[in-house]
C-alpha cells in the first residue's frame, strides 16, 4: 500500500468515525485532495497528510454549517396542514422572514465569540473529540474545553435574552 493510499484510507476512516456516510467521506476526501493539488501550485506543503486532515476537518465543519442552516430554514412537509391546498410550493413570506431572522441570530451568536472559539466549538459539534481538535490545532485538551465552555455559555446567555 502506498503512502498516498494509506493516507486516503485513514482520512476516510476518520470521516466515518465522525458519523459521515461513506459517500460523504469520499466526497470530503476527494475535495481535500483537489485543494491540496491547487494549493501546491503556489506553495510547498511540508506535511501533505496533515494538510489533508485539516482541509477535511474544515470541509466537515462547513458541511455541518450548511446542514444546520438548512435545518433552520426548512420545515418538514409533514408539519404542513394536511388539508391545505398547495397552489404555490414556495414558502410563505412569514416563514422566509422567520428563517432569515433565525440565521441572523445564529450569525450574531457566532460573531460574539472569537473566531478561534467558534472554530473549536463547531469542530467539536461536527463530531471531533476534544483530543482530535486539540491535536489538530496544536493546543491542549484543557484549552479546547475552555473554548467550548465559553461558546456554550455565550449561546446560553444569548438564548435567554
Amino acid at each position: 500500500m502506498s503512502r498516498a493510499t494509506g493516507a486516503y484510507a485513514r482520512l476516510i476512516k476518520a470521516c466515518l468515525r465522525r458519523g459521515r456516510t461513506l459517500e460523504d467521506a469520499e466526497d470530503l476526501v476527494q475535495e481535500a485532495y483537489a485543494r491540496l493539488i491547487e494549493y501546491q501550485r503556489s506553495t510547498k506543503v511540508r506535511d501533505e497528510e496533515a494538510f489533508l486532515r485539516r482541509v477535511v476537518a474544515n470541509l466537515a465543519i462547513n458541511q455541518f454549517h450548511r446542514e444546520q442552516i438548512l435545518s433552520f430554514a426548512t420545515e418538514p412537509i409533514d408539519e404542513l396542514d394536511r388539508h391545505a391546498v398547495l397552489v404555490d410550493g414556495s414558502p410563505e413570506i412569514e416563514r422566509i422572514l422567520s428563517a432569515r431572522q433565525q440565521l441572523e441570530q445564529i450569525a450574531a451568536m457566532l460573531a460574539a465569540v472569537s473566531r478561534r472559539t467558534s472554530e473549536i466549538f463547531l469542530a467539536h459539534r461536527a463530531g471531533f473529540s476534544y483530543e482530535e481538535v486539540a491535536s489538530e490545532l496544536g493546543i491542549s485538551t484543557r484549552t479546547v474545553k475552555k473554548h467550548i465552555a465559553r461558546a456554550k455559555s455565550m449561546l446560553a446567555n444569548a438564548s435567554e435574552d
